[in-house]
């Protein structure tokens, strides 16, 4: 109670008078409980991220888009009887190492399918040693010789956006698998191929087998192994790889087959990679997409056999 004159000086200082957030959170709040507000229940009033430390307002740390990125937020191991919970940095590692993972056996390469979890890898070889020999001399017997190349190649794609919002695939220069041996080129799509699964979303690549100067001398169809790598050009680790085998059973791998449109671009992935991993990742230390290029590196294993009683022509 007072002498109406007052009031302006009364309000000033009224604890039951409706005041404005000072944090701008649009709230009208009774003086009285101002500081309360401004404390616990104001959505932005800042906060620090349990997990990271990463300071911001309540309604953007509490958000899903900041825990859907986190990086120590814990999250559950997705292996089967996992029951770890590993902060998202590191789930990468753990994954390398968990028990539980499904890994398929290290002797794949030579022949053997059979996958199991991390932990059962060393029963596995054990009880599979002689099923192991026999694929390996079996494998051996077959290729009867291996020819590695001498150098891996690399090749550099420009204008990579040009190419992306054109839609439009670039390839390689032709190279030798080795002196003598067959002819090939790196065909790829920045913004997928037109018929694949990736386009739009994806760069496409693909190897193609091309005429060259000594096929006739070449064993028919081609076999061996072709691996692809797009480089991170921060560091060398983290590249992004995909492995083709050609064997006697491959189609489309002989000579004969002249790719003459777009329909028969050769064997590789049609999702080789997301246009989003292109750019950089800070967690990772990785950039595949710099200066508008990307480079890539091929290189080849072939276990064809030549035609000795050829390759001596002069």
């Amino acid at each position: 109670m007072g002498t109406i004159k007052d009031i302006d000086t009364h309000l000033n200082s009224c604890t039951y008078h409706l005041v404005p957030c000072t944090n701008e959170c649009g709230a009208m709040i009774r003086r009285s409980s101002l500081k309360t507000h401004l404390t616990d229940t104001c959505l932005e009033r800042i906060v620090k991220c349990q997990y990271c430390k990463q300071r911001g307002t309540y309604q953007q740390i509490t958000s899903s888009s900041h825990f859907d990125e986190c990086p120590d937020l814990p999250i559950q191991c997705s292996n089967e009887g996992c029951n770890e919970k590993i902060l998202r940095r590191s789930l990468a590692s753990h994954n390398e190492t968990c028990p539980k993972a499904i890994i398929p056996c290290e002797y794949n390469t030579i022949g053997c399918n059979k996958k199991m979890k991390r932990k059962e890898q060393e029963k596995h070889n054990e009880e599979s040693m002689k099923q192991h020999l026999d694929i390996a001399m079996k494998k051996i017997d077959a290729l009867q010789v291996t020819v590695l190349l001498p150098r891996k190649h690399v090749l550099k794609l420009n204008e990579y956006t040009e190419l992306k919002e054109e839609e439009e695939g670039w390839s390689s220069p032709g190279f030798y698998t080795s002196p003598g041996g067959y002819k090939m080129l790196l065909r790829v799509y920045p913004n997928g191929l037109c018929t694949g699964k990736g386009t739009g979303t994806h760069v496409s690549c693909f190897i193609r087998l091309e005429a060259g100067e000594y096929d006739d001398t070449l064993e028919w169809p081609f076999q061996g192994e072709v691996t692809i790598e797009l480089l991170n050009q921060l560091e060398d680790k983290n590249h992004k790889k995909i492995t083709i085998s050609f064997n006697e059973s491959t189609p489309d791998t002989s000579k004969q087959r002249l790719w003459e449109d777009i329909r028969a671009g050769g064997w590789g992935c049609s999702q080789f990679i997301s246009h989003e991993e292109l750019d950089y990742d800070l967690f990772t230390n990785c950039q595949y997409l710099k200066d508008d290029s990307l480079y890539f590196r091929v290189s080849v294993k072939v276990t064809s056999i030549t035609k000795p009683w050829l390759t001596s022509a002069k």
